[in-house]
C-alpha cells in the first residue's frame, strides 16, 4: 500500500505509478480528514482508496507523516522535503533521484520516462528546469508540459474550470512577466504588494527566476472572503529569504495569528487585518 499526502501534478503521476504497479491507494488523514498540502505532515491516520486492503503486508509512505501509518511495516519513505529525507539538498543535476516520484518508482521498480522525468523536475527544482539545468529537459518542452497539466487540473475543479485552456494560461504568465520585471525590487524579491491579485504569477516567476511579494484577498476554508489580507511570498526563494519574511510577518502589529511558512519548499504567508 503506498499512503499518500496533499494532492498536486506529482502525487497524480505517483498515484498512476502506483496503480499500475498493482498497489493497494491510501490517503492520510488527520483526525480521520484527509490531509491537504497543510497538514500531511501531521498526520495520524489513514483511508484506503483503492484496492484489497486485506491483502496488504507493506507500507510505503509518499510525502506525508510517516506515523499516519500505525503499527504497519514501512518499506520505504518518498520524500525531499524536510531533513533527513533522502531527495533532501540535493540539487538539480540530480532531480530525479531526489523526487519523490523517482523514489517511488525505485522502490517499485518501474522504468524511469521522459514524461515522468518533466514530473519529477518540476515538484523538485522547476526553477532549475526552467534555466535549463536538469539534464534531458527542454525548458520550452517543460513549460508546455506545465500549461498542459495545469490546464487538465484547472477542469477537474467547477471554481477553477474557466481557466481550462492552455491559450490563455500562457497569457497570464506573459502578463505576469510583465507585473514582475515592472515592481520594485526590496531585498532581493520583487514587490507586488499593490498588484492585487495575478493570474499565473507563481509560474511566472519560477519561468524568471524571481522571488517576490504579494498581497491578495483572504478567504476560509470555504473560499469565501473574511475581509484581511494575506501576504504572501513565493516563486525562486531560499530558507534565508523565507526565515527573513517569517521573521517580518511575526513583527506585524495587524498580523492575526503567526506567520506560516516552509523554508525548504519555498513559500511563506501572513494574514493581517484588512
Amino acid at each position: 500500500m503506498v499512503v499518500f499526502g496533499g494532492q498536486d501534478n506529482e502525487e497524480q503521476a505517483a498515484r498512476n505509478v502506483a496503480r499500475e504497479a498493482g498497489c493497494v491507494l491510501a490517503t492520510a488523514t488527520v483526525s480521520g480528514t484527509k490531509v491537504h498540502g497543510g497538514n500531511a505532515y501531521q498526520a495520524d491516520g489513514y483511508v484506503v482508496d483503492e484496492g484489497d486492503f486485506a491483502l496488504v503486508q507493506q507500507v510505503i509512505i509518499f510525502e506525508v507523516n510517516p506515523n499516519c501509518a500505525g503499527s504497519m511495516s514501512v518499506v520505504g519513505i518518498c520524500d525531499h522535503h524536510n531533513p533527513g529525507d533522502f531527495g533532501y539538498g540535493l540539487g538539480a543535476d540530480r532531480y530525479w533521484d531526489a523526487s519523490s516520484l523517482g523514489q517511488l518508482c525505485a522502490i517499485l521498480g518501474v522504468e524511469r520516462t521522459h514524461q515522468l522525468e518533466l514530473v519529477a523536475a518540476g515538484d523538485h527544482c522547476p526553477a532549475d528546469a526552467y534555466a535549463g539545468r536538469c539534464s534531458g529537459i527542454d525548458p520550452e518542452e517543460f513549460l508546455e508540459f506545465r500549461i498542459k497539466g495545469k490546464a487538465a487540473f484547472y477542469a477537474t475543479n467547477p471554481r477553477t474550470a474557466q481557466k481550462a485552456d492552455e491559450e490563455k494560461i500562457r497569457e497570464f504568465i506573459a502578463k505576469a512577466k510583465d507585473k514582475l520585471q515592472e515592481a520594485k525590487v526590496v531585498d532581493g524579491v520583487r514587490d507586488l504588494r499593490e498588484a492585487g491579485l495575478i493570474d499565473e504569477l507563481p509560474e511566472a516567476a519560477l519561468v524568471t527566476g524571481e522571488a517576490y511579494i504579494a498581497m491578495i484577498d483572504d478567504v476560509d476554508r470555504d473560499r469565501n472572503p473574511t475581509g484581511n489580507k494575506k501576504i504572501v511570498l513565493g516563486g525562486h526563494t531560499t530558507p534565508e529569504i523565507v526565515n527573513r519574511f517569517m521573521g517580518w510577518g511575526n513583527s506585524l502589529p495587524n498580523r492575526i495569528g503567526n506567520a506560516y511558512g516552509n523554508p525548504t519548499r519555498g513559500f511563506a504567508g501572513v494574514v493581517v487585518k484588512g
